[in-house]
Formats: structure tokens, C-alpha cells, sequence
């Protein structure tokens, strides 16, 4: 009689220990992916083929929505207004040039933002690097 109390006991006590583990897990499993920190001060560099290096100042910011926005400077009137980074760190710029509208697309790695284009003729790659002690 006692041998079968203790039994139902260690059952017992195993479900309840089995039903606290997937109780803890279940909010890690239904936790969905968050976009990467991309906010900051990036120095950025539009490389065209065939055509040279073009230094951009890029800072990446959040509205009073909440929502992305960038700023860019530069000597070639290169305008990057608009930015949208997923949670699994693909990144897109969007911009324009001389009047002509582009996105660069790319992917966020560690602190810098990287990628390649092909736009009206244009191709190459860019890359942005945070400024050392801008914080995220």
C-alpha cells in the first residue's frame, strides 16, 4: 500500500516538474524575433565601379512613431532619407541621386551595414561602419 502511495507520489511530482519546464520554455517559443539595433552614426562609402569611393555621413534614428529615419551628408548630393532593417538583418536604404530614386540592399553584421547594387547603370557596393563611441 505504501509502495504504491510513494509511486503515485514520483508521478505525480514528474508531471508537475514536466509541465513547469514547457511553462517556462512556452514563452521563449512564442517570443517573436526583434529587428536588430541599427540606430546610430555610421561612416559609409558608396564605391561605383569605374567610377571611385564617394564618402557618405549617415545617422539612423527613430520618429516620435517609433518608425526609422536617416539623415545623410555628403559632397555629391547623394540624399539617403529612408531605411528598414527585419529581424534577420537584411537592410534596405532608400535615396536618391541627380533625381534618380534608388535602395541599396544589404545586410546588417555586427556594426556595420554592407551590400551590393546595380542601379540604372551604376553598380558596386557600399558599406556603413558606426562610428566608434556612437551607441547604439
Amino acid at each position: 500500500m505504501m509502495r504504491n502511495a510513494w509511486m503515485r507520489y514520483a508521478l505525480c511530482l514528474w508531471a508537475a516538474l514536466a509541465w513547469l519546464q514547457a511553462a517556462a520554455a512556452a514563452p521563449l517559443l512564442d517570443e517573436p524575433k526583434k529587428a536588430p539595433v541599427i540606430e546610430g552614426e555610421y561612416d559609409m562609402e558608396i564605391t561605383v565601379t569605374g567610377a571611385g569611393i564617394f564618402p557618405v555621413e549617415l545617422k539612423v534614428t527613430r520618429n516620435e512613431e517609433g518608425q526609422l529615419v536617416c539623415e545623410s551628408k555628403d559632397q555629391i548630393g547623394v540624399s539617403i532619407t529612408g531605411i528598414a532593417v527585419d529581424e534577420e538583418g537584411n537592410v534596405a536604404l532608400k535615396g536618391s541621386y541627380q533625381g534618380m530614386d534608388f535602395e541599396f540592399k544589404g545586410k546588417l553584421e555586427g556594426d556595420a551595414m554592407k551590400g551590393e547594387f546595380d542601379i540604372s547603370g551604376y553598380a558596386g557596393t557600399w558599406v556603413a561602419t558606426r562610428k566608434k563611441g556612437a551607441t547604439p
